[in-house]
Protein backbone atom coordinates (compact mmCIF):
# COMPACT_ATOMS: atom_id res chain seq x y z
CA UNK A 1 0.00 0.00 0.00
CA UNK A 2 1.28 3.48 -0.87
CA UNK A 3 2.32 5.80 1.96
CA UNK A 4 0.55 8.64 0.13
CA UNK A 5 -3.11 9.10 0.95
CA UNK A 6 -5.95 10.18 -1.27
CA UNK A 7 -8.13 10.70 1.79
CA UNK A 8 -8.49 9.93 5.48
CA UNK A 9 -12.16 10.65 6.19
CA UNK A 10 -13.54 10.28 9.72
CA UNK A 11 -16.93 10.99 11.25
CA UNK A 12 -18.61 10.01 14.52
CA UNK A 13 -22.14 9.56 15.80
CA UNK A 14 -23.55 8.82 19.26
CA UNK A 15 -26.16 6.10 19.75
CA UNK A 16 -28.33 5.50 22.83
CA UNK A 17 -27.13 1.95 23.36
CA UNK A 18 -24.46 0.77 25.82
CA UNK A 19 -21.25 -0.40 24.15
CA UNK A 20 -21.49 -3.81 25.84
CA UNK A 21 -24.52 -4.62 23.65
CA UNK A 22 -22.87 -3.58 20.38
CA UNK A 23 -21.33 -6.16 18.06
CA UNK A 24 -20.11 -4.42 14.92
CA UNK A 25 -18.75 -7.60 13.34
CA UNK A 26 -22.03 -9.45 13.76
CA UNK A 27 -23.91 -6.46 12.35
CA UNK A 28 -21.59 -6.13 9.36
CA UNK A 29 -21.58 -9.78 8.32
CA UNK A 30 -25.34 -10.16 8.57
CA UNK A 31 -26.19 -6.84 6.90
CA UNK A 32 -28.95 -7.18 4.33
CA UNK A 33 -28.96 -5.42 0.97
CA UNK A 34 -31.94 -3.31 1.99
CA UNK A 35 -30.38 -2.21 5.28
CA UNK A 36 -27.07 -1.42 3.56
CA UNK A 37 -28.88 0.82 1.07
CA UNK A 38 -30.64 2.59 3.94
CA UNK A 39 -27.26 3.40 5.49
CA UNK A 40 -26.34 5.90 2.76
CA UNK A 41 -28.84 6.42 -0.05
CA UNK A 42 -28.35 6.73 -2.96
CA UNK A 43 -24.64 5.84 -2.70
CA UNK A 44 -24.95 2.31 -1.34
CA UNK A 45 -26.08 -0.22 -3.94
CA UNK A 46 -25.55 -3.78 -2.74
CA UNK A 47 -23.58 -5.95 -0.34
CA UNK A 48 -22.59 -9.56 0.16
CA UNK A 49 -20.32 -11.77 2.26
CA UNK A 50 -17.88 -14.57 1.58
CA UNK A 51 -14.56 -15.99 2.70
CA UNK A 52 -10.96 -15.82 1.50
CA UNK A 53 -9.00 -18.96 0.65
CA UNK A 54 -7.39 -18.86 4.09
CA UNK A 55 -10.78 -18.65 5.80
CA UNK A 56 -10.91 -14.96 6.64
CA UNK A 57 -14.28 -13.25 6.16
CA UNK A 58 -14.76 -11.06 3.07
CA UNK A 59 -17.38 -8.34 2.99
CA UNK A 60 -18.37 -7.14 -0.49
CA UNK A 61 -19.80 -3.66 -0.95
CA UNK A 62 -20.82 -1.82 -4.11
CA UNK A 63 -21.35 1.92 -3.89
CA UNK A 64 -21.05 5.17 -5.78
CA UNK A 65 -18.79 7.97 -4.57
CA UNK A 66 -19.38 11.19 -6.49
CA UNK A 67 -19.39 10.01 -10.15
CA UNK A 68 -17.42 6.80 -9.56
CA UNK A 69 -18.62 3.25 -9.02
CA UNK A 70 -16.58 1.35 -6.40
CA UNK A 71 -16.54 -2.39 -5.85
CA UNK A 72 -14.94 -3.32 -2.52
CA UNK A 73 -13.71 -6.77 -1.50
CA UNK A 74 -12.95 -6.13 2.16
CA UNK A 75 -10.92 -8.75 4.03
CA UNK A 76 -11.41 -8.64 7.78
CA UNK A 77 -8.07 -7.73 9.35
CA UNK A 78 -9.86 -7.14 12.68
CA UNK A 79 -13.41 -8.41 13.28
CA UNK A 80 -14.13 -7.79 16.96
CA UNK A 81 -17.42 -6.72 18.55
CA UNK A 82 -16.22 -3.14 19.13
CA UNK A 83 -13.65 -2.80 16.35
CA UNK A 84 -13.62 -3.88 12.71
CA UNK A 85 -10.83 -3.02 10.30
CA UNK A 86 -11.34 -4.10 6.70
CA UNK A 87 -8.86 -3.82 3.83
CA UNK A 88 -9.59 -3.99 0.12
CA UNK A 89 -8.01 -3.35 -3.24
CA UNK A 90 -11.15 -1.86 -4.74
CA UNK A 91 -12.16 -1.43 -8.35
CA UNK A 92 -13.06 2.11 -9.44
CA UNK A 93 -15.09 2.80 -12.58
CA UNK A 94 -15.80 6.35 -13.71
CA UNK A 95 -16.07 8.52 -16.80
CA UNK A 96 -12.26 8.84 -16.65
CA UNK A 97 -11.82 5.08 -17.02
CA UNK A 98 -11.14 2.13 -14.79
CA UNK A 99 -8.53 1.73 -12.04
CA UNK A 100 -7.99 0.48 -8.47
CA UNK A 101 -7.34 1.98 -5.04
CA UNK A 102 -6.44 0.49 -1.66
CA UNK A 103 -9.17 1.13 0.89
CA UNK A 104 -9.16 0.61 4.66
CA UNK A 105 -12.54 0.86 6.38
CA UNK A 106 -12.55 1.03 10.16
CA UNK A 107 -15.51 0.99 12.53
CA UNK A 108 -15.26 1.44 16.30
CA UNK A 109 -17.76 1.58 19.16
CA UNK A 110 -16.59 3.19 22.41
CA UNK A 111 -18.47 3.88 25.68
CA UNK A 112 -19.71 7.45 25.97
CA UNK A 113 -21.32 7.39 29.43
CA UNK A 114 -25.00 7.34 30.44
CA UNK A 115 -25.58 4.08 28.60
CA UNK A 116 -24.51 5.47 25.23
CA UNK A 117 -21.60 4.86 22.89
CA UNK A 118 -19.80 6.66 20.09
CA UNK A 119 -19.49 5.00 16.69
CA UNK A 120 -16.49 6.08 14.61
CA UNK A 121 -16.57 5.55 10.85
CA UNK A 122 -13.18 6.00 9.17
CA UNK A 123 -12.14 5.43 5.55
CA UNK A 124 -8.57 5.68 4.29
CA UNK A 125 -7.93 5.53 0.54
CA UNK A 126 -4.43 5.06 -0.91
CA UNK A 127 -3.33 4.98 -4.55
CA UNK A 128 -2.16 1.76 -6.17
CA UNK A 129 0.43 1.52 -8.92
CA UNK A 130 -2.48 1.11 -11.30
CA UNK A 131 -3.97 4.36 -9.99
CA UNK A 132 -0.73 6.30 -10.54
CA UNK A 133 -0.57 4.96 -14.11
CA UNK A 134 -4.20 5.99 -14.57
CA UNK A 135 -3.34 9.56 -13.52
CA UNK A 136 -0.22 9.70 -15.71
CA UNK A 137 -2.11 8.52 -18.80
CA UNK A 138 -4.65 11.31 -18.35
CA UNK A 139 -2.27 14.06 -17.25
CA UNK A 140 -3.96 14.41 -13.86
CA UNK A 141 -1.91 15.84 -10.99
CA UNK A 142 -1.99 13.64 -7.87
CA UNK A 143 -2.74 16.55 -5.56
CA UNK A 144 -5.78 17.49 -7.64
CA UNK A 145 -7.03 13.90 -7.58
CA UNK A 146 -6.47 13.70 -3.82
CA UNK A 147 -8.38 16.93 -3.20
CA UNK A 148 -11.34 15.69 -5.24
CA UNK A 149 -11.24 12.30 -3.49
CA UNK A 150 -11.09 13.91 -0.04
CA UNK A 151 -14.08 16.12 -0.83
CA UNK A 152 -16.16 13.24 -2.21
CA UNK A 153 -15.35 10.82 0.61
CA UNK A 154 -15.74 13.53 3.23
CA UNK A 155 -19.29 14.14 2.04
CA UNK A 156 -20.00 10.42 1.81
CA UNK A 157 -18.75 9.59 5.31
CA UNK A 158 -20.57 12.60 6.78
CA UNK A 159 -23.87 11.33 5.37
CA UNK A 160 -23.17 7.65 5.98
CA UNK A 161 -22.03 7.68 9.62
CA UNK A 162 -25.23 8.70 11.46
CA UNK A 163 -27.34 6.28 9.40
CA UNK A 164 -24.83 3.49 9.81
CA UNK A 165 -24.60 4.15 13.56
CA UNK A 166 -28.40 4.09 13.87
CA UNK A 167 -28.43 0.72 12.12
CA UNK A 168 -25.80 -0.67 14.49
CA UNK A 169 -27.78 0.74 17.40
CA UNK A 170 -31.03 -0.87 16.28
CA UNK A 171 -29.33 -4.24 15.94
CA UNK A 172 -27.76 -3.86 19.40
CA UNK A 173 -31.03 -2.80 21.01
CA UNK A 174 -32.70 -5.94 19.67
CA UNK A 175 -29.87 -8.27 20.67
CA UNK A 176 -29.72 -10.35 23.81
CA UNK A 177 -26.42 -8.80 24.82
CA UNK A 178 -24.34 -11.82 23.80
CA UNK A 179 -21.92 -11.44 20.91
CA UNK A 180 -22.49 -13.85 18.06
CA UNK A 181 -19.58 -15.52 16.34
CA UNK A 182 -18.75 -14.08 12.93
CA UNK A 183 -19.30 -16.58 10.16
CA UNK A 184 -18.86 -15.60 6.52
CA UNK A 185 -20.44 -18.84 5.35
CA UNK A 186 -23.52 -18.21 3.27
CA UNK A 187 -26.83 -19.69 4.38
CA UNK A 188 -27.81 -22.48 1.96
CA UNK A 189 -30.54 -21.45 -0.42
CA UNK A 190 -33.74 -23.40 -0.79
CA UNK A 191 -33.91 -25.79 -3.70
CA UNK A 192 -36.47 -26.06 -6.44
CA UNK A 193 -38.34 -29.24 -7.30
CA UNK A 194 -35.63 -30.02 -9.86
CA UNK A 195 -32.92 -29.78 -7.22
CA UNK A 196 -31.51 -26.53 -8.64
CA UNK A 197 -30.99 -23.84 -6.02
CA UNK A 198 -33.30 -20.85 -6.18
CA UNK A 199 -30.18 -18.69 -6.30
CA UNK A 200 -28.80 -20.50 -9.34
CA UNK A 201 -32.16 -20.29 -11.08
CA UNK A 202 -32.41 -16.56 -10.34
CA UNK A 203 -28.89 -15.94 -11.67
CA UNK A 204 -29.80 -17.88 -14.80
CA UNK A 205 -32.74 -15.51 -15.40
CA UNK A 206 -30.41 -12.51 -15.25
CA UNK A 207 -27.89 -14.24 -17.52
CA UNK A 208 -30.63 -14.88 -20.08
CA UNK A 209 -31.46 -11.18 -20.00
CA UNK A 210 -27.80 -10.27 -20.58
CA UNK A 211 -27.13 -12.86 -23.26
CA UNK A 212 -30.43 -13.24 -25.12
CA UNK A 213 -31.96 -9.78 -24.78
CA UNK A 214 -28.91 -7.50 -24.71
CA UNK A 215 -26.66 -9.84 -26.66
CA UNK A 216 -29.09 -11.20 -29.27
CA UNK A 217 -31.82 -8.56 -29.30
CA UNK A 218 -34.56 -11.10 -28.60
CA UNK A 219 -37.34 -8.98 -27.14
CA UNK A 220 -39.73 -11.92 -26.97
CA UNK A 221 -37.39 -13.15 -24.23
CA UNK A 222 -37.57 -9.69 -22.62
CA UNK A 223 -41.36 -9.99 -22.46
CA UNK A 224 -40.99 -13.45 -20.95
CA UNK A 225 -38.44 -12.48 -18.30
CA UNK A 226 -39.85 -9.15 -17.09
CA UNK A 227 -43.04 -9.18 -15.03
CA UNK A 228 -45.85 -6.91 -16.14
CA UNK A 229 -45.74 -5.09 -12.78
CA UNK A 230 -41.95 -4.69 -12.92
CA UNK A 231 -40.60 -1.52 -11.27
CA UNK A 232 -37.29 0.20 -12.08
CA UNK A 233 -36.17 2.14 -8.99
CA UNK A 234 -33.32 3.82 -10.90
CA UNK A 235 -34.84 4.56 -14.32
CA UNK A 236 -32.90 6.29 -17.06
CA UNK A 237 -33.81 10.01 -17.20
CA UNK A 238 -36.86 10.61 -19.35
CA UNK A 239 -38.01 6.99 -19.34
CA UNK A 240 -40.90 5.44 -17.44
CA UNK A 241 -39.89 3.40 -14.35
CA UNK A 242 -41.68 0.32 -15.64
CA UNK A 243 -41.40 -2.52 -18.12
CA UNK A 244 -42.09 -0.30 -21.13
CA UNK A 245 -39.40 2.21 -20.12
CA UNK A 246 -36.76 -0.46 -19.64
CA UNK A 247 -37.70 -2.11 -22.93
CA UNK A 248 -37.32 1.22 -24.72
CA UNK A 249 -33.87 1.71 -23.18
CA UNK A 250 -32.78 -1.78 -24.20
CA UNK A 251 -34.07 -1.26 -27.74
CA UNK A 252 -32.25 2.06 -28.07
CA UNK A 253 -29.04 0.41 -26.87
CA UNK A 254 -29.42 -2.37 -29.44
CA UNK A 255 -30.14 0.21 -32.16
CA UNK A 256 -27.02 2.19 -31.32
CA UNK A 257 -24.82 -0.87 -30.72
CA UNK A 258 -26.15 -3.66 -32.97
CA UNK A 259 -23.34 -6.02 -31.93
CA UNK A 260 -23.88 -5.31 -28.22
CA UNK A 261 -22.70 -8.00 -25.84
CA UNK A 262 -22.61 -8.19 -22.06
CA UNK A 263 -19.58 -9.56 -20.24
CA UNK A 264 -20.61 -10.76 -16.77
CA UNK A 265 -17.77 -10.51 -14.25
CA UNK A 266 -19.60 -11.89 -11.22
CA UNK A 267 -23.01 -12.43 -9.67
CA UNK A 268 -24.14 -12.80 -6.06
CA UNK A 269 -27.48 -13.74 -4.53
CA UNK A 270 -29.15 -12.47 -1.35
CA UNK A 271 -32.59 -14.03 -0.99
CA UNK A 272 -34.45 -13.15 -4.19
CA UNK A 273 -32.03 -10.33 -5.11
CA UNK A 274 -29.35 -10.98 -7.73
CA UNK A 275 -26.44 -8.54 -8.04
CA UNK A 276 -24.54 -8.60 -11.33
CA UNK A 277 -21.39 -6.69 -12.22
CA UNK A 278 -20.89 -6.56 -15.97
CA UNK A 279 -19.38 -4.64 -18.87
CA UNK A 280 -21.23 -3.90 -22.10
CA UNK A 281 -19.25 -3.87 -25.35
CA UNK A 282 -20.36 -2.81 -28.81
CA UNK A 283 -19.67 -0.82 -31.98
CA UNK A 284 -21.23 2.64 -31.96
CA UNK A 285 -23.31 2.59 -35.16
CA UNK A 286 -26.37 4.59 -34.14
CA UNK A 287 -27.14 7.75 -32.17
CA UNK A 288 -27.21 7.22 -28.41
CA UNK A 289 -27.49 9.73 -25.54
CA UNK A 290 -27.13 12.51 -28.08
CA UNK A 291 -23.88 11.10 -29.46
CA UNK A 292 -23.93 10.67 -33.25
CA UNK A 293 -22.74 7.30 -34.59
CA UNK A 294 -18.95 7.04 -34.81
CA UNK A 295 -18.42 3.41 -35.83
CA UNK A 296 -15.93 3.09 -32.99
CA UNK A 297 -15.91 0.42 -30.28
CA UNK A 298 -17.26 1.44 -26.89
CA UNK A 299 -17.72 -0.10 -23.46
CA UNK A 300 -19.33 0.83 -20.17
CA UNK A 301 -19.67 -0.89 -16.81
CA UNK A 302 -22.81 -1.50 -14.79
CA UNK A 303 -23.94 -3.01 -11.52
CA UNK A 304 -27.52 -4.28 -11.55
CA UNK A 305 -29.54 -5.50 -8.59
CA UNK A 306 -32.64 -7.36 -9.75
CA UNK A 307 -35.34 -9.07 -7.73
CA UNK A 308 -36.47 -12.37 -9.26
CA UNK A 309 -39.74 -13.99 -8.25
CA UNK A 310 -41.28 -17.05 -9.88
CA UNK A 311 -38.70 -16.86 -12.65
CA UNK A 312 -39.43 -13.25 -13.61
CA UNK A 313 -37.70 -9.94 -12.93
CA UNK A 314 -39.94 -7.76 -10.76
CA UNK A 315 -37.64 -4.95 -9.53
CA UNK A 316 -34.37 -3.29 -10.52
CA UNK A 317 -31.82 -0.97 -8.94
CA UNK A 318 -28.68 -0.14 -10.84
CA UNK A 319 -25.76 2.09 -11.64
CA UNK A 320 -24.43 2.22 -15.19
CA UNK A 321 -21.66 4.55 -16.27
CA UNK A 322 -23.35 5.71 -19.45
CA UNK A 323 -21.86 9.23 -19.06
CA UNK A 324 -18.46 7.65 -19.68
CA UNK A 325 -19.42 6.67 -23.21
CA UNK A 326 -18.43 9.89 -25.02
CA UNK A 327 -14.90 9.86 -23.60
CA UNK A 328 -14.51 6.12 -24.12
CA UNK A 329 -15.67 6.32 -27.72
CA UNK A 330 -13.21 9.16 -28.32
CA UNK A 331 -10.43 7.25 -26.59
CA UNK A 332 -11.14 4.15 -28.64
CA UNK A 333 -10.72 6.12 -31.83
CA UNK A 334 -7.55 7.90 -30.77
CA UNK A 335 -4.18 6.98 -32.27
CA UNK A 336 -2.04 5.06 -29.74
Amino acid sequence: MSTRLLTDSVHTAVIDVPARRVDIAEWLYSLSDAEYRRCCPPDHLTTGVGASEDGRPIWIGVETIDDALLIHHFVGAVTDPHHCRMVSTSEVVSAAGRTTVDVTWELRAEPDGDGRCTVTDRILVSPTGDYFAHLDERGIVFEDAAAACAAAYGDHVRRETPLLADSIGRRAANSNGRHAAVSPTAVPLATTSTGETDGAAAKAVIRRNAEEVHGSGDFAVFDELFADDYVDHTPHPGLAPDKSGTKLLYQSMRGAFPDLRAEIHWQSVDGDLVTTYLTYHGSHRGAFLGIPPSGRPAAFDAVDVMRVRDGRIVEHWGSAHLPALPSRIDAAGATP
